[in-house]
């Protein structure tokens, strides 16, 4: 049962996710790689930028790579 249907715009924004954006940067802390949202702020770091993971939807800020 749905409640309403997605337009096509919608589907395309739900389909891209944080590993394709240009806005990914990667760090390397001893032999494991963390990645960040280069534009996202987090309190909760220490470099004050939100940690994130590849699969995680695109938000907003998203610019292809």
């Amino acid at each position: 049962m749905k409640l309403f249907e997605l337009t096509e715009q919608e589907k395309k924004i739900n389909s891209l996710t944080c590993l394709t954006c240009a806005h990914r940067e990667r760090h390397q802390c001893g032999g494991s790689v963390i990645q960040y949202c280069g534009v996202r702020k987090s309190n909760r770091t220490e470099n004050g930028q939100l940690k994130i993971k590849c699969k995680m939807p695109a938000c907003d800020a998203y610019k292809a790579a």
